[in-house]
């Protein structure tokens, strides 16, 4: 990477299997240069069956799971997973909050700038968007982060922290495979 390289994180979230993972909530950051991204992009779609809209963790049987594990960990992407564990009486919103609190602040010591989260629907998306307004009011980021938002059938990009959750997740209840494949390329904190 060259120092003028841009750095892009891509961001999607999951809850855990809640019968074998309960209170777990999980965020995954797929982190790479933007000048990566296009030959990224086309192989990950590549991977869609016919008709299938967008690749989704949940909607995969386990040797599709593997097939696409194994494309992500070969990818120039480096992935960065914030967990909440055991938050049985939070609601998710706040899981939520606490764990893109933590990742941003990964994220920037990362020099990451670009963050681009799934959408979850204009409301959803505007308290991200203030969260991150208080965290730069409280000086614990600084006002270089930008949040966007994109509809996660419209971004392949979104389908790899999609994936990365998936193998969190999976290894969180009982098959590490998928987490093992990503290990060289993964950190992994939990709050």
């Amino acid at each position: 990477m060259t120092p003028e390289t841009t750095l892009r994180a891509w961001v999607d979230e999951s809850g855990s299997d809640w019968a074998h993972d309960p209170g777990t909530y999980v965020l995954a950051a797929a982190i790479g240069p933007t000048d990566a991204e296009p030959a990224i992009r086309e192989q990950i779609s590549r991977l869609r069956l016919p008709g299938q809209v967008k690749l989704h963790w949940r909607d995969e049987d386990a040797k599709r799971r593997a097939t696409i594990t194994q494309a992500v960990a070969g990818y120039d992407l480096d992935h960065l997973v914030v967990v909440r564990a055991g938050a049985l009486d939070d609601r998710p919103e706040r899981c939520r909050r606490k764990c893109l609190e933590r990742l941003l602040y990964e994220l920037a010591t990362r020099a990451v700038t670009d963050v681009v989260l799934e959408s979850r629907g204009p409301a959803d998306d505007r308290r991200d968007i203030q969260m991150l307004n208080a965290l730069r009011g409280q000086h614990y980021l600084s006002t270089a982060i930008r949040l966007t938002h994109i509809v996660g059938r419209l971004e392949p990009m979104l389908w790899i922290p999609d994936a990365v959750c998936g193998a969190i997740t999976s290894a969180r209840t009982g098959d590490p495979d998928h987490r093992t494949a990503l290990k060289s390329r993964l950190t992994l904190i939990e709050i």
